[in-house]
């Protein structure tokens, strides 16, 4: 009986390691193009908090925008910001300020994250004390990775 319960496991034990082994399919597949976007609001929320200042909270319906807006500069290889911020991101929502942030790293979210702090422009963004939300586009395309931060208040 004992043996019996032993072969139970441990056949249980390589079937389990065999599944984990298979591709997740399309749930995988999100998780790892959301990633970036994640990765760059952890950033952005660690350089607010080293400096006193409140989390910003990520717009998601908006990030996909941001997203968009990345991924046009990859397409065209150039950095640009929006040309019409209130229309592109901020139709239908109160706001009363706003900053945008646009970058390109063949390193990685950190790198970026390290170069805006080091840009007094996109510093300034960063840490705007009144800032509460922000949309986050980020996509890696042949090993780079094209961001937007678009805050807002």
């Amino acid at each position: 009986m004992r043996t019996r319960i032993v072969r139970i496991a441990l056949v249980a034990a390589l079937g389990g390691l065999l599944l984990g082994a298979l591709p997740s399919g399309a749930h995988g597949a999100t998780t790892g193009a959301l990633r970036p976007r994640h990765a760059m609001l952890r950033a952005t929320n660690l350089s607010r908090y080293n400096h006193a200042l409140h989390r910003v909270w990520i717009n998601r319906d908006m990030s996909q925008l941001a997203r968009k807006h990345s991924l046009a500069m990859a397409n065209s290889n150039t950095l640009f910001h929006t040309s019409d911020p209130a229309r592109f991101y901020l139709k239908g929502i109160n706001w009363h300020y706003w900053g945008e942030n646009v970058g390109v790293t063949g390193g990685t979210v950190r790198d970026m994250e390290s170069a805006f702090m080091a840009s007094a422009p996109h510093r300034a963004n960063i840490l705007h004390s009144t800032f509460r939300h922000v949309a986050i586009g980020a996509v890696r395309v042949d090993g780079v990775l094209w961001v937007t931060v678009f805050f807002y208040s």
